[in-house]
């Protein structure tokens, strides 16, 4: 208990500060059109704050003390590991999957480090679904072992969306087209998730084939994946997330160890959409409808 109040007090700490100007500092890998796009949004939404820009292709450390360091990627993240600062933390851009991986073993991440995943939110995609399809009751999800702790996540949300769930852990890739006819047999829609082992693009052929000549969708697992052959799916834009992040900080929302961006947007496929013969999806409705059921105005 004394940690916990100790961890506790770190936090609510800092948002005591928010009364202030701070300095935030913000850690990129690189520059590109997509942190400059969360930067320009997060000056815009943080006009009492000093928004400093640190990449990590300057070989130099930086040279502010900022009240608060935001992570973009993993390659940020683990050099913020390095350090045994203990400034407060926010890192984004890191998938859930990101954070069962070798490199970032979750169980040693210390406590001042927050998390925004970029995974799009579970109990949102399985709502996207029965937007698209009504009558929808069952829904498959495919996992490779590594990554079998993401099951209570998505059993929870399935809860949430009154959605039956059916799972299938895949052990051999080679496996893939037999399991998943299996389980699509049992489902009225394949969610895909952030499991790069199986949603990589060596297999997105197979599955896309698999799914559709059994007349079933794919939901996810993220923005790319719309042009290849999925339908539709809720995702996070620079801009969002910064958005987000801005949200965490007034709303005292750090306190929560991992959390999703709570604004997005929804991408489908109207090719696929008119082909499987859904009507033609309109995004900005449907992410509107979402929302809404989150109570987000």
């Amino acid at each position: 208990m004394k940690v916990l109040r100790h961890i506790t007090l770190l936090w609510l700490g800092f948002f005591a500060l928010q009364c202030h100007a701070d300095t935030l500092l913000v850690v990129v890998p690189a520059q590109s059109a997509l942190t400059e796009e969360f930067v320009f949004a997060l000056e815009r939404a943080r006009t009492d704050d000093e928004v400093v820009v640190h990449s990590l292709e300057d070989p130099a450390a930086p040279e502010v003390k900022p009240q608060l360091i935001i992570t973009m990627g993993v390659a940020s993240l683990e050099w913020r590991l390095r350090s045994t600062d203990k400034t407060p933390t926010l890192a984004t851009y890191v998938s859930r999957s990101g954070l069962g991986s070798a490199e970032l073993d979750a169980a040693a991440i210390p406590s001042h480090i927050r998390f925004l995943l970029s995974d799009p939110k579970p109990v949102r995609q399985l709502r996207l679904a029965r937007l698209l399809m009504p009558r929808l009751r069952t829904a498959s999800l495919l996992y490779s072992p590594a990554l079998s702790d993401q099951l209570t996540h998505w059993q929870s949300a399935a809860e949430a969306a009154e959605i039956k769930l059916n799972t299938a852990e895949l052990g051999d890739i080679t496996d893939l087209a037999r399991t998943l006819v299996s389980l699509l047999d049992r489902s009225d829609v394949l969610i895909g998730t952030d499991d790069p082992r199986i949603y990589n693009a060596d297999n997105l052929k197979t599955i896309l084939l698999t799914s559709y000549t059994r007349n079933r969708v794919l939901i996810g697992p993220s923005a790319p994946f719309i042009a290849a052959g999925s339908l539709s799916t809720t995702f996070s834009s620079p801009a969002e997330m910064a958005l987000s992040v801005n949200y965490l900080l007034d709303s005292r929302g750090m306190t929560l160890v991992t959390s999703y961006p709570r604004f997005f947007s929804v991408l489908s496929n109207q090719q696929v959409a008119r082909s499987m013969g859904f009507a033609p999806p309109d995004d900005a409705e449907l992410a509107a409808e979402l929302a809404r059921m989150e109570g987000i105005e």
